[in-house]
């Protein structure tokens, strides 16, 4: 029988199949599969954006051929065009990615697929030197089948670092505002406080609002965006009277730094990992690796979540707001008077023009009950006068 009629190794046909499902993103491929796929598009580089811009152009303009002269051609011997160099596309890229996989699964015939990586053009990187502190060393099996080579690029923490010294300085900001509203504005200057917050972008963290009849409290956890704290400062003094005010800062550029350079060592050591993966020939080499990549795993994934953190600490600044309802009631203006402010001014005057009959009561009356008896005791005297007149005619 000939080879290209023999059938396929069973364990090949199912391997293919698995990562085929993988590659689809299909529910029912293998978990390792799966998350071994999500690692190798993780790591694929990036194309350079000038070589994409190009590209786009050469599309939209049908892939023009380019014209040279006869005497250009005649002068071009064959040597000199096979040191030209080569573009190497990104979907060769992908697939040498994709063969990388499939020697996951068809272990006897790694040596032709690492011959193939090392032949189109991929970077080998020394084992020994690529991974990380913290993780066990390569078997030696698996050394020996790696050849090393030195990088030559620049370590990604190195770029990182320098990267961050010519990128803008991270810095935390926080403040501490106390409003001293009248008491019973407090759930007035509460809703201000949320409007405000919310109209330039922020949050509310946390929130307690305490009311009673004699005034009440609130206090607020803001998270505002960096480039608005100002404003959003200004906006929320315009809300009640300022008792205090305080504003903090926080250079925190380093820490931002030294998460940002431990998850590029983080990337880089899965880069190692999985080209070690796809020279391994035995299955201990194999399950060995996989291993150390469910490690790295979870340490890029703790790495993101350092990095988010301080980048959080930048573009969002805290602000502790304290309401308290011990202010007095702001002065009406009394520019403009109103109908009501009318009836409130004759009900004033009707007040205190009763106010002032009353004390005259007060003051009259004794002299008019004085007034009464003296009127009383001369009109007796002048009728005894009278009487005692007639007794004696």
């Amino acid at each position: 029988m000939r080879r290209r009629d023999a059938k396929p190794d069973p364990e090949v046909d199912h391997s293919l199949r698995e990562l085929e499902a993988a590659l689809a993103g299909e529910p029912t491929a293998d978990p390792d599969t799966a998350l071994l796929v999500a690692d190798v598009r993780a790591a694929r580089p990036e194309p350079d954006p000038q070589f994409l811009a190009s590209l786009d152009a050469r599309v939209h303009a049908g892939f023009p051929k380019q014209r040279t002269t006869p005497e250009r051609e005649k002068r071009a011997s064959w040597h000199a065009r096979l040191r030209q160099p080569l573009v190497v596309a990104p979907a060769v890229i992908a697939a040498c990615a994709a063969v990388a996989v499939i020697a996951i699964g068809v272990p006897e015939r790694s040596d032709d697929l690492a011959s193939t990586m090392s032949g189109g053009g991929g970077e080998i990187i020394n084992d020994s030197a690529a991974v990380t502190k913290g993780t066990p060393p390569l078997e030696p099996q698996a050394a020996e089948s790696a050849p090393s080579q030195t990088a030559s690029t620049p370590a990604a923490g190195q770029t990182l670092s320098a990267g961050s010294s010519s990128s803008a300085r991270k810095v935390e900001r926080a403040a501490e505002l106390t409003l001293t509203p009248a008491p019973d504005e407090v759930q007035k200057t509460a809703d201000g406080v949320i409007r405000e917050t919310q109209a330039n972008g922020g949050y509310v963290q946390e929130s307690s609002i305490r009311t009673r009849d004699d005034g009440g409290s609130a206090s607020f956890t803001l998270r505002i965006p960096s480039a608005k704290l100002d404003a959003t400062l200004a906006n929320l003094s315009k809300l009640a009277h300022v008792g205090a005010l305080n504003q903090s800062s926080n250079d925190i550029t380093a820490q931002t730094a030294s998460a940002a350079d431990r998850l590029s060592d983080a990337r880089a050591e899965r880069r190692a990992l999985l080209q070690a993966l796809g020279r391994a020939t035995t299955d201990r080499q194999i399950n060995s690796l996989k291993a150390r990549l469910r490690d790295n795993r979870s340490e890029i994934a703790a790495r993101q979540g350092e990095l988010d953190a301080q980048r959080r600490r930048a573009d969002l600044a805290t602000v502790a707001v304290s309401i308290e309802g011990i202010g007095t009631a702001a002065p009406k203006d009394d520019s403009a008077w109103t109908p009501g402010d009318a009836l409130h001014d004759a009900g004033r005057v009707l007040e205190v023009a009763g106010g002032v009959a009353l004390i005259a009561l007060a003051v009259l009356a004794p002299l008019g009950v004085l007034a009464v008896l003296a009127l009383l005791g001369s009109h007796a005297v002048r009728r005894r006068r009278r009487e005692g007149a007639l007794d004696g005619v």
